[in-house]
């Protein structure tokens, strides 16, 4: 297990600079950013940027290979040994898809693939930690509060901000989505720094508002964004282009005892998320009061 989690970071961390890398080139053109341009030529960016990716597809392969060989990952590691097949071949050929004022749909699909494998990274590494601590007959109930590593927490921040960007930028129809579910940005004070906090997170239309889930994907404790506006119970939300400012309240446990299921039944991960957190995981109803 350690050796997949190491491999899973190291090809996490180069996949996370190449895409920013590959981000920043593509904003550049799009913008006209002579400068930043001229920069990425001279540090090498072709050069990096291909290497970067290669050692970052090659680990995916890698996961994928080993995954195969593990009882309940064997799917996920022939996805992923796919996926790191095809990927190549789509960068190898993509000047030759959409060439002229459409090739920047290409440069899209290129940036998803990337973000598509850090996902599928992920899986095979959680897929494979929940088969280990099942075997071993422990509990995926981890304490509440435990904090990320700090390298963990950088990557965290650093996907989180990325996702931001890219929600921004297209109008929410990139990163518009997680798991099927729709996405919207959740802006909040922190309520130590003072500073505003914008984090992705998926949502649940229910009448004249919304419903979001304080899972933290079952890390064991309340998630910043809960934490940070449940005194104020106010936030700032932003679907689309379309940004509201809105109140928040906890489902009280009648309630939640009533949405829960709905929620369950349209991603069951909640289910799982719930398995592994010590306590009842909070629904909070948004209410859209003013549009910005």
């Amino acid at each position: 297990m350690r050796t997949i989690h190491l491999i899973s970071l190291i090809v996490r961390v180069f996949l996370m600079i190449t895409l920013g890398l590959g981000l920043a080139f593509w904003i550049a053109q799009l913008f006209g950013w002579i400068g930043l341009l001229v920069f990425l030529a001279r540090i090498g960016f072709p050069g990096i940027h291909e290497m970067l990716g290669t050692i970052g597809v090659l680990g995916l392969f890698i996961l994928g290979s080993v995954a195969v060989f593990i009882k309940g990952c064997r799917r996920l590691g022939v996805v992923g040994i796919i996926y790191a097949l095809v990927v190549p071949v789509f960068g190898i050929t993509q000047t030759l898809i959409l060439p002229g004022a459409l090739h920047w749909l290409v440069q899209i699909v290129h940036l998803l693939l990337g973000i598509g494998a850090m996902m599928l990274i992920l899986r095979i590494e959680r897929h494979d930690r929940a088969f280990k601590q099942q075997k071993r007959g422990e509990t995926l109930v981890q304490p509440q509060g435990r904090p990320h590593s700090p390298l963990g927490a950088r990557l965290a921040r650093l996907g989180t901000a990325g996702h931001v960007a890219l929600y921004r930028l297209s109008g929410g129809k990139l990163g518009g989505t997680i798991l099927g579910l729709p996405v919207l940005l959740l802006t909040t004070i922190g309520r130590k720094s003072g500073k505003q906090h914008t984090t992705p997170v998926a949502y649940f239309p229910h009448g004249d508002g919304y419903i979001i889930v304080a899972s933290n994907q079952g890390q064991g404790k309340l998630p910043n964004w809960w934490l940070n506006m449940r005194e104020s119970k106010r936030a700032q939300i932003e679907i689309g282009r379309k940004q509201m400012r809105a109140s928040a309240q906890q489902a009280s446990p009648q309630e939640r005892q009533r949405l829960w299921p709905s929620v369950v039944a349209r991603l069951s991960n909640y289910e799982r998320y719930q398995q592994s957190t010590p306590y009842p995981i909070p629904l909070i109803l948004l209410h859209p009061e003013e549009v910005l």
